[in-house]
């Protein structure tokens, strides 16, 4: 795991959050991971994997007790590919963007959300690829930031340039100021279209802000 690159992450944070602490609510989250891709192509009779790193990048703010806005951005990178068993050096790219809007409301202790969200993916091998647009819904569940234990778990439906997936994310946190937690979490994606399947995914450890 690149230590650096969670410091880097730490500091990112910590900046934005001295300038916001004025501003109206809301979170603002950095955090690095690993994990893997997979393609199975069916008709081209084609398997390919590879290891990722990963860095994310994520902020809510609250409009009123319902209403929220959010984004997040993933980076996620490897230097080798493996294709029906054998290793390439090669680089890849791979980028998530999601912004949403959302409505939530708290059943006692529990929050209970829905997102709609603009999707934008982007792949790329040694600088050629493709990108692809869509839409997404999200549902969520979990505590209220007050605690100082945080959990969350999330649900999302998506179509990228008419093809489906799905997307899990669930992370717990510990608040170690009334500001500052520490994070782990798993996030993972799927697609499926005409006999192609392709899913990526990560762990994830971080820092999260509240103001």
């Amino acid at each position: 795991m690149n230590y650096r690159a969670l410091l880097l992450c730490i500091g990112f944070v910590g900046l934005l959050g001295n300038s916001l602490q004025a501003q109206a609510t809301g979170s603002l989250r950095a955090a690095i991971g690993g994990g893997g891709f997979d393609l199975d192509d069916d008709e081209a009779a084609l398997d390919a994997e590879a290891d990722l790193n990963s860095a994310d990048f994520r902020a809510t703010f609250q409009v009123d007790n319902h209403v929220f806005l959010r984004g997040e951005y993933t980076h996620n990178w490897a230097d080798q590919i493996k294709i029906d068993h054998v290793e390439y050096d090669t680089d890849i790219d791979l980028n998530t963007l999601r912004l949403g809007v959302g409505y939530g409301g708290d059943v006692g202790s529990i929050r209970m959300y829905g997102v709609a969200e603009y999707v934008k993916l982007d792949f790329n091998i040694e600088d050629e690829g493709d990108d692809g647009n869509g839409w997404g819904l999200t549902f969520g569940i979990g505590n209220q930031l007050q605690a100082q234990w945080i959990w969350n778990a999330e649900l999302s439906l998506l179509d990228v340039e008419g093809t489906t997936g799905a997307a899990l994310d669930a992370s717990v946190g510990y608040r170690f100021t009334p500001m500052f937690a520490g994070l782990v979490g798993l996030q993972s994606y799927a697609f499926e279209d005409d006999g192609s399947e392709v899913s990526f995914g990560n762990a994830y450890i971080g820092l999260q802000l509240m103001f």
